[in-house]
């Protein structure tokens, strides 16, 4: 029977489902702002792609930074400080001059949205015991409600301006006493979550290179999503479309990963991770191919939403059940992830730079087969 909830667990449930829907729109918002971003700034796209790397490697810092403090620190107190970096990027994001300050506001901001990730998913998992991990799912679906909601409110707006960040900052600003108020009783996770599997035979003769190839594998397949979501906007503009209806394609995107990670919740305990993984990746260069072949390429970019959703999670429980499990592999592979978020749609925008915008569907699909053969390499080195 399961434990009556708390009210610190009430307070920690309402701030992760808060906080998690406001990352979700911030991290949303780039992609629709770029034609704007470019037209202010006077910079051309792959310049303004590095939106994305400062992002991804602000992130990826946040994700590492509370682990890299030897004092025991509680987890309400990092929540605090990645609030105030979240409210502290914003307000530079609104105000920056010049477009190297733009792009040190965004690391800013997403220091902060990498801490409250890894600590949020951290609270809820350790928190709230036998529930833990349906927490944690509702949590990072709020995210995706998030990745809708941001991109509908500019198309609202009609024009890609980055007067939304002072939004931001405000919402920053309400979360902020949210934040320090969560429980501080709650002290970091373990060292090492036994789940079971760190108990389980491995399935492979080569631990060391299926982790590699794991690695890599989150890297390509993190990098085409987020170029997609990223990109839709730019594609649909080159393609005709008005801003409105360009960034409503964008939230068919995030909205397609939403419904799509429904749709395999319904379906994910009955096949094996690695079928589910090959066969989205598979799916999503379907969709890239007829994406950079025909004139339908923009809503094809946005249906690749759908394919996208499952392989993030579904990677990790692959992982699980490949390798042993421990806080060293996990941060690798998700490192791998972020990794992927920073360097390729930056990449993505120097190609566009160079060849134009229908050049990004091409770009990404190369992506997308790379990640394809990673996947079935991993799927043959383990036997199945």
């Amino acid at each position: 029977m399961l434990a009556p909830v708390t009210s610190a667990q009430r307070l920690i449930a309402v701030s992760g489902i808060l906080t998690f829907a406001f990352l979700g729109a911030i991290q949303a918002l780039y992609g629709p702002l770029l034609p704007g971003m470019r037209v202010t700034f006077g910079v051309d796209a792959s310049e303004v792609g590095l939106i994305f790397t400062a992002h991804g490697l602000g992130a990826l810092l946040g994700i590492f930074l509370p682990s890299g403090v030897n004092a025991p620190v509680v987890a309400s107190r990092w929540l605090g400080i990645a609030s105030t970096l979240l409210l502290l990027g914003a307000g530079a994001l609104l105000f920056a001059p010049v477009w190297p300050a733009m792009l040190a506001a965004a690391f800013t901001l997403a220091m902060g949205f990498g801490i409250h990730v890894v600590r949020l998913n951290s609270l809820f998992v350790e928190g709230f015991g036998a529930r833990g991990m349906t927490m944690s799912l509702l949590i990072n679906a709020a995210f995706s409600v998030g990745s809708i909601l941001g991109p509908l409110i500019l198309a609202l707006s009609g024009e890609p301006s980055r007067g939304i960040f002072g939004a931001v900052a405000i919402a920053a600003l309400a979360l902020l006493p949210v934040s320090l108020l969560t429980d501080r009783r709650i002290s970091s996770p373990p060292a090492h979550v036994a789940d079971g599997s760190a108990d389980r035979p491995r399935k492979s003769e080569r631990p060391r290179a299926v982790l590699v190839a794991f690695v890599l594998l989150m890297c390509l397949t993190s990098g085409a999503e987020n170029s997609i979501g990223g990109w839709t906007t730019t594609l649909a503009l080159a393609r005709g479309y008005t801003y409105p209806e360009a960034a409503n394609l964008t939230a068919l995107f995030f909205g397609g990963i939403f419904l799509g990670r429904l749709l395999a919740a319904g379906f994910a305990h009955r096949i094996q991770a690695g079928v589910i993984v090959v066969g989205a990746i598979t799916a999503k260069a379907a969709l890239l191919l007829i994406a950079a072949t025909t004139a339908a390429g923009p809503i094809a970019f946005a249906l690749a939403g759908i394919a996208i959703a499952p392989i993030f999670s579904t990677t990790l429980v692959w992982v699980g059940a490949s390798l042993p499990t421990s806080q060293h592999v996990s941060a690798l592979v998700i490192g791998g992830a972020l990794l992927g978020a920073a360097l390729f749609p930056a990449m993505v925008g120097r190609v566009i730079g160079e060849f134009g915008p229908r050049s990004a569907p091409p770009a990404i699909l190369a992506l997308a087969l790379l990640s394809l053969a990673v996947a079935v390499w991993i799927y043959v080195a383990r036997g199945r």
